[in-house]
């Protein structure tokens, strides 16, 4: 239980100090350590609160009003589809 409260603290932190630093793939390493690890709850819930922090981004991609909260939902959905469909939670069977 304490390697997913070191996940989350290292998530929370890293995702902080990109903010701190104005460093959006810092902040982007965050929400996916976070989403990757099986916490989508609390990966979209950085991303809501880092596109509210950060406002919508401007110049080519002003039309992605929450980029940070569809990264974590991607990410959590990507994380879905590879546990179901390329990692195998069944044994193997050996000759």
């Amino acid at each position: 239980m304490t390697i997913q409260r070191w996940i989350l603290a290292v998530s929370f932190a890293l995702a902080t100090g990109g903010f701190l630093v104005q460093f959006w793939p810092l902040e982007a390493l965050g929400i996916l350590l976070a989403a990757l690890t099986g916490h989508w709850i609390v990966a979209i819930m950085i991303g809501l609160l880092l596109d509210l922090a950060n406002g919508a981004p401007f110049g080519m991609l002003h039309f992605l009003y929450i980029p940070f909260t569809l990264l974590a939902i991607v990410a959590s959905g990507a994380r879905r589809f590879g546990l179901r469909y390329f990692m195998n939670s069944s044994t193997q069977e050996t000759l």
